[in-house]
């Protein structure tokens, strides 16, 4: 694991359970951190891991004295807490001419959210983000790159396709997030830090890669995970699949039993979710149903498109598409069983979606049926 990062007199290290970024000079620091936080000067930056049961009633004393056991000052640190892996942890240094920005992120998603949702059961999980700049930051403009490395690490989620654990909307962070600026002082002074800046640029690009990374690492989440997993996170399980292409299972020659039905039907669903192109139409289906919630489908408001008007018929359409590639024309009048019926899961999906994942559950059935056909 590298954790160097090319600023000089800044290293980085992981001493015990504290990832550790230690400055020679004072580094200007703003940040949400739990321990010390707010706009001050520290030469030392932790990023503490604590068990994931961890319940403490005084977080700023357990870091204070985790600190001190380390053998570094309290008066000079700035901490944060994670239940993550700190051996997760992934740098990312972006550098143009005399500026150089390096992020440390460590992050757990067991507790993603959308921003404005409410969360009841609490669990453990968070993006700690250490955004390191080597220039002369004023006050605003660390401001301003606070800003931008928060837009930053909400464009990492959308590209990776996070979801709420709450809601399986698009997160935009966890619940517990915390994040450090620090700059070194030294060399160009800077106002701003927007995204139409230079620096603005380094900072995004930075944190960007590094949140990737570290997700990467931590949960092993990587862009092109297989449908199955995209599915999963949205609350579909494969054997809600199983459930709903089972309710309603009828004998059949050489599919005489629901345990023979089981087994043809798991093997068909594998088959079928790892197809590249059942992938692309599903993936189009969700991406649909989303635009649908948002009111983002021209013509069609948000509150008409959840009443699954009549006139809507791509919903259809795409999911009798996702039957036929998968079974032939055999496949349709399957749809069109299943989606009269609509049985497990198919009841509570949304316009869009019930259809999709009809189609993928019809598909499948009817070829379980045709296979067993064809061995008698």
């Amino acid at each position: 694991m590298d954790l160097s990062v090319p600023i000089e007199g800044v290293n980085v290290e992981v001493k015990r359970n504290l990832l550790v970024v230690r400055s020679e000079r004072p580094l200007k620091t703003l940040s949400s951190a739990v321990f010390n936080g707010g706009l001050r000067e520290a030469n030392i930056i932790v990023n503490c891991q604590v068990p994931k049961d961890y319940d403490h009633a005084d977080p700023q004393g357990y870091l204070r004295c985790a600190i001190r056991k380390a053998g570094f000052p309290p008066d000079r640190a700035v901490g944060m807490m994670t239940a993550v892996n700190i051996k997760n942890a992934a740098i990312a240094t972006k550098r143009h001419g005399d500026l150089t920005v390096s992020s440390i992120v460590t992050a757990g998603l067991t507790n993603a959210i959308r921003v404005g949702e409410i969360i009841f059961d609490k669990k453990v999980g968070t993006i700690n983000v250490i955004l390191l700049i080597d220039s002369d930051l004023t006050n605003g403009c660390m401001v301003d790159a606070l800003k931008t490395a928060i837009e930053a690490k909400t464009v990492a989620l959308r590209e990776l396709d996070v979801r709420s654990s709450v809601s399986f909307e698009p997160a935009s962070g966890t619940s517990t997030d915390s994040i450090v600026v620090a700059c070194t002082g030294r060399g160009r002074k800077f106002k701003y830090a927007g995204t139409a800046t230079e620096i603005g640029g380094l900072i995004g690009a930075s944190v960007i890669e590094a949140v990737k990374d570290a997700i990467r690492r931590q949960d092993g989440i990587i862009s092109n995970r297989p449908l199955i997993n995209r599915l999963m996170e949205r609350g579909i399980t494969l054997e809600d699949l199983m459930d709903a292409a089972l309710e309603l299972f009828q004998p059949h020659p050489g599919i005489e039993t629901r345990e023979k039905a089981m087994r043809m039907l798991r093997r068909g669903f594998e088959e079928a979710l790892s197809d590249v192109n059942v992938a692309a139409l599903v993936i189009s289906g969700l991406r649909l149903e989303e635009d649908g919630r948002y009111g983002l489908i021209p013509g069609l408001k948000s509150e008409n498109f959840r009443r699954d008007p009549l006139f809507l018929l791509a919903d259809e359409i795409l999911g009798m598409a996702i039957a036929k590639y998968i079974a032939g024309t055999r496949g349709l009048f399957e749809f069109v069983r299943f989606d009269k019926m609509k049985p497990g899961i198919l009841k509570r999906l949304g316009p869009v979606l019930d259809d999709v994942i009809c189609g993928i559950i019809a598909g499948v059935s009817s070829n379980a049926y045709s296979a067993a056909l064809e061995k008698k």
